[in-house]
């Protein structure tokens, strides 16, 4: 993700410019039709804020069906593509963009719920509710539908926004788990929210397991998330697009991260730099598992002996 400069911005502090730019993009959506949920930053419920969280971007989910809709009349108003959709994360689920004004992240679907992006946006849509941002009436998900969308983003960020775990799940009670456990039923969020909510080992045969078990604790190599991408992605389609990504340098990021156009130079010391990581990853599991086998035939072989049984002795 870029990071927006303050010093660009020295009179308008960033809570406020992104509110300004969440009233923006409802102005933007509303202009051209399209279907959009504030999700985060200032669009939080205030019983789910702290009133201190901070960000670096605006986060809208949109309607899967009106994505080019709303990102045509982004960029005829002057926003420009940051990263794709299937280059951004593991779950290929928004695409960012920049602009003087700050940046956004365009959600197709949210990481967690399995139910088709269509079918999570009906859902979600169907019981939606407003909130005046920047005194702009601001399509928003219900309360509960916050909550689980708040914890869903915990679980899969390495123990980040400890508070929205606090907030959502640890000072709920009973029967608001409750009802955000059958709400995570009905998205087939459970693995997800396992995630989150520290009972992640209870979906071990799960197909997403590894790479929810990558992410939610934050550490570990790319190795070990590729190898949860490989698992988690269902059919011959989605491992061939993990293989491609896996192979290919995200044309975005290194754009990102030079600031102007990548040479042939640039593509061939990032792909230097990725064998290299990927070696020290493979070096680091092996050496894991080594030490995990050592532990485990000591446990064995202190488990197997015994103290003299004094036959013999006078």
């Amino acid at each position: 993700m870029t990071e927006v400069n303050d010093a660009e911005h020295p009179t308008v502090p960033s809570h406020v410019r992104l509110e300004l730019v969440h009233a923006y993009m409802q102005i933007v959506a509303d202009a051209c039709g399209a279907d959009i949920l504030h999700v985060k930053g200032a669009a939080i419920h205030p019983e789910l804020s702290d009133g201190r969280r901070g960000s670096l971007d605006v986060d809208i989910l949109v309607r899967p069906d009106h994505v080019d809709l709303l990102l045509a009349e982004m960029q005829e108003r002057g926003w420009k593509r940051v990263t794709g959709f299937e280059e951004g994360s593991a779950f290929g689920h928004a695409m960012n963009l920049s602009h003087p004004l700050g940046m956004v992240d365009l959600h197709r679907k949210w990481p967690g719920f399995e139910v088709s992006p269509e079918d999570a946006f009906e859902a979600l849509w169907a019981e939606r509710e407003q909130h005046d941002i920047a005194d702009v009436a601001c399509t928003v998900p219900s309360l509960p539908a916050q909550r689980l969308i708040l914890l869903l983003h915990y679980g899969r960020s390495g123990g980040q926004r400890a508070g929205d775990l606090e907030r959502g799940w640890n000072e709920a009670d009973g029967a608001t788990r409750e009802a955000l456990v059958a709400l995570s039923h009905r998205f087939r969020a459970d693995l997800a929210l396992a995630a989150a909510t520290g009972n992640l080992d209870a979906y071990r045969s799960d197909p997403g397991y590894r790479l929810w078990h990558y992410f939610s604790r934050g550490t570990g190599g790319r190795f070990e998330e590729w190898w949860g991408r490989w698992n988690a992605a269902q059919g011959a389609g989605e491992k061939a697009r993990v293989i491609r990504a896996f192979l290919i340098v995200n044309d975005d990021l290194l754009r990102a991260q030079l600031g102007r156009e990548p040479s042939t130079r640039d593509y061939v010391d990032a792909y230097l730099e990725r064998l290299r990581h990927a070696g020290d990853d493979v070096r680091r599991l092996v050496t894991r598992v080594g030490e995990g086998s050592g532990r485990e035939r000591e446990r064995r072989d202190a488990g197997t002996c015994t103290e003299p049984s004094g036959e013999g002795e006078s």
